[in-house]
């Protein structure tokens, strides 16, 4: 059975593959796709922490995203809990507010900053 573990790590590698499209074909279609793969990457991120630490035993008091990702820093699950956080603002904005600047800064961030620590997760749980 996949878990979301397993999901997270195929998600993050598509991920890896559609910044590296970005880079190539710089239009706004491609960042667009690129910004809708950060986008269920980061959900899967942090579904798949709750579900680590839930399974490792932590109480069931996870409920939301920045809950989990405090105790995932706080497990040393994750390096940099700015950058996650910072991750979780700009989910939120992709999904409520849409214009090209709000997508522009996002997308030099999924490539510069969010990419390399989704990856760092991903390198943790890969088989």
């Amino acid at each position: 059975m996949k878990t979301k573990r397993d999901n997270f790590v195929n998600a993050a590698h598509r991920l890896a593959e559609a910044v590296t499209d970005y880079r190539n074909i710089r239009n706004d279609t491609v960042r667009d796709g690129m910004i809708q793969r950060f986008e269920f990457t980061f959900e899967l991120g942090w579904k798949a922490l709750k579900e680590y630490m839930l399974d490792a035993g932590m109480q069931n008091t996870l409920q939301f995203p920045k809950q989990v990702l405090r105790e995932a820093y706080a497990a040393e699950l994750i390096d940099d809990e700015s950058v996650w956080l910072d991750m979780l603002n700009a989910r939120s904005q992709t999904s409520h507010i849409y214009d090209d600047h709000t997508a522009a800064v996002i997308a030099a961030k999924i490539q510069n900053a969010y990419l390399p620590e989704l990856q760092k997760l991903a390198a943790r749980w890969e088989k």
